[in-house]
C-alpha cells in the first residue's frame, strides 16, 4: 500500500483474496457466477434506488412510516462507495483480454445491496410488515448473495466485498439512526450526489 497525491494505491492483494479467487475460479465457482448473474442490474443504482423508490411508495400508501430513510439510504450507498474508490485505489480481478480497472474497493453492488437491504428490513419489521425471520432474509440473506456474486462473478477480490458489507452497515445506521434532518431530506443526499457527479465530470 503506498500513498500518492492525496490518494491510497493498494498494490498487492492479500493471501486470503488469492485464496479465495482461487476457489471462485473453478468449474463449480464459475457455474455459480452464471446462475447468479441476474443480480448484476439490481446492485447498480439504477436498479436500487428504483427499489427504494418503489418500496418508500408502497410504505406511503400504507401509512406507513421510513420511505424516506430507505431512500436515503440508497442514494448514500452509491454516493459513499464512489467517494471511497476516489482516495483508494486498487485494481480489479484481471480478466483476460479485458482492460485493467482500479475502481475495486469497496464492492458498490455490495455496499447499495447492504446499505438498502438492511435499511428495508429493519424499516418493515420494526413496523409490523414482515416477521423476524423475513427480515433476517431480507437484511442478512440478501447482502451475502449479493457479495457472494461479486466473488464468483470474478469482478472483486473478498475484501472488496467485506469493505461492502461494512460501509453498507454503516450507512444503514446512519439513515436509521442518525439526525432526523439526514434520515428525513433525502433531497440533501441528492444535491451532494449531483455535485459529486459534476466535480468528477470536469
Amino acid at each position: 500500500m503506498r500513498t500518492s497525491m492525496r490518494r491510497i494505491v493498494i498494490d498487492d492483494p492479500p493471501a486470503i483474496d488469492l485464496r479465495v479467487r482461487r476457489a471462485a475460479r473453478t468449474t463449480a465457482g464459475r457455474a455459480a457466477g452464471r446462475a447468479l448473474s441476474p443480480l448484476f442490474p439490481i446492485g447498480l443504482p439504477a436498479g436500487y434506488l428504483v427499489i427504494a423508490y418503489s418500496t418508500a411508495h408502497w410504505l406511503r400508501r400504507r401509512g406507513a412510516r421510513g420511505g424516506r430513510s430507505i431512500v436515503a439510504s440508497a442514494w448514500l450507498g452509491w454516493l459513499l462507495h464512489r467517494a471511497v474508490k476516489v482516495v483508494l485505489i486498487r485494481r480489479r480481478p484481471l480478466q483476460p483480454g479485458a482492460r485493467a480497472r482500479y475502481d475495486s474497493f469497496p464492492s458498490g453492488h455490495t455496499t447499495g445491496a447492504t446499505a438498502l437491504a438492511l435499511t428495508t428490513a429493519i424499516t418493515l419489521q420494526r413496523d409490523g410488515l414482515v416477521s423476524p425471520r423475513r427480515a433476517a432474509a431480507i437484511g442478512v440473506g440478501g447482502p451475502l448473495l449479493m457479495g457472494f456474486y461479486r466473488v464468483v462473478a470474478d469482478d472483486h477480490w473478498a475484501t472488496d466485498v467485506a469493505g461492502g458489507w461494512v460501509l453498507g452497515t454503516a450507512i444503514a445506521l446512519m439513515s436509521l439512526t442518525g439526525p432526523a434532518k439526514t434520515r428525513g431530506a433525502p433531497r440533501l443526499v441528492h444535491r451532494a450526489a449531483r455535485k459529486f457527479a459534476e466535480s468528477r465530470g470536469r
